[in-house]
């Protein structure tokens, strides 16, 4: 597994279209207006079904890629594989999904979520799990550090450990830095880190910062990211999907098992808290 946010990228499909657009004759421009609107149909076809898809002919991708200034077709696909392997969204477009009926995207959008979620639990070992969550109830503070999207996703499992636990934060706050925070953490406490993809190379920093001063800490990542042992624990959530955006259900998912667990192992602590917060949302009128 390699760390992705250090490895350079070829050169994009687009902007090798983009600057021989001009140059190509009309049977190579359809194939062009196709990739350009589909990125990603290139790394899912062979050469006969994307000329077919374009309505064009496998003689004319054949050419369209050489001007590319590519030997063969696959070496054209392998780019377009490379664009999917680092994320973005445009080449996770597939023009035949966008015209599948409601019902199979329906059906569709729901098997992948459940693919994800399985995914991500088949690699938690249950000694692991166990671990994470005596630490997250027998820790002094927890602290939650997420960047970007992940920046939210750290917010939504603070909301939910903050109903059976105190002292949880989500750092940075806005206009602050993070030093400003992690300055006061200490081995007494947890760290938990959510780095998924598209995450900041200080995440990596940061970890080793925290091993170094032995500061217990937790990675919540994709499988793009591999930490080595930097951190105490890493689980990976499976993220990837067919389309054009990340799903976060895995991750969701992780998130509320997690703090059911931790309902489960603070034992009366964890529901006298939750009694209290539901009476004070009774009095304060909170529905």
């Amino acid at each position: 597994m390699e760390d992705l946010d250090t490895e350079e990228r070829a050169p994009s499909l687009e902007a090798r279209i983009r600057k021989n657009y001009g140059l190509l004759p009309e049977s190579e421009r359809r194939v062009a207006d196709l990739i350009l609107d589909f990125p990603g149909e290139i790394a899912a076809y062979s050469a006969t079904e994307l000329a077919e898809l374009a309505g064009s002919s496998k003689a004319a991708v054949t050419r369209f890629v050489r001007r590319l200034g590519f030997k063969k077709f696959e070496e054209a696909r392998k780019v377009s594989r490379d664009g999917r392997v680092w994320g973005s969204p445009v080449y996770l477009m597939r023009k035949k999904t966008l015209s599948d009926s409601f019902g199979k995207q329906v059906t569709r959008h729901i098997d992948q979520d459940l693919k994800s979620i399985k995914r991500t639990f088949n690699g938690i070992k249950e000694d692991e799990f166990s671990a994470i969550v005596e630490r997250i109830c027998s820790v002094k503070r927890i602290w939650l550090l997420g960047y970007r999207n992940s920046y939210y996703l750290a917010g939504y499992l603070r909301w939910q450990l903050i109903q059976v636990r105190g002292d949880v934060h989500l750092i940075p706050g806005s206009g602050e830095t993070l030093a400003e925070h992690i300055s006061d953490i200490t081995s007494d406490d947890l760290l938990i880190i959510v780095g998924l993809r598209r995450r900041i190379i200080k995440i990596r920093e940061v970890l080793k910062w925290a091993k170094k001063k032995n500061i217990p800490s937790l990675l919540i990542t994709d499988p793009t990211l591999s930490a080595g042992n930097l951190a105490n624990w890493t689980i990976h959530c499976e993220i990837r999907g067919e389309e054009i955006f990340d799903r976060y259900a895995s991750v969701i998912s992780l998130f509320h098992f997690l703090s059911m667990g931790a309902v489960v192992k603070s034992g009366d602590r964890g529901r006298n808290r939750l009694a209290k917060i539901e009476e004070l949302h009774d009095g304060f009128r909170q529905f």
